[in-house]
């Protein structure tokens, strides 16, 4: 089993870091929908700046999403949760440099 912290080390304190946010810092909201109905909402924090920084959060969405179980760190603890379990994940804003294979720009319609 492959272990994937999606949030890096110097994010351990993400509540502190989510309210100390600067203009080069950007909020990345992640929710995840699970077969059962229910949803978790988490939130975490995305340099701006340089197209390394972009690519390096694209690799990391990607994986993310390609893992299983996708296992999150948080303040205080870790969340690991099994693929089997989720429905789709909504990630907002979208990156500015997405994995490869996403299929863009789309618009959701109802029907």
């Amino acid at each position: 089993m492959d272990l994937l912290l999606i949030l890096p080390s110097r994010d351990r304190l993400l509540g502190e870091k989510i309210m100390q946010a600067t203009n080069q810092e950007r909020n990345i909201d992640l929710t995840i929908h699970y077969t059962n109905g229910k949803q978790q909402h988490f939130q975490f924090i995305a340099p701006e700046g340089t197209v390394g920084e972009q690519a390096t959060l694209g690799t990391r969405l990607h994986r993310m999403l390609t893992a299983d179980p996708i296992i999150l760190e948080l303040a205080d603890k870790l969340v690991v949760i099994p693929v089997h379990n989720i429905q789709s994940i909504e990630i907002s804003p979208v990156p500015p440099k997405l994995p490869e294979g996403v299929i863009h720009p789309m618009r959701e319609i109802k029907k």
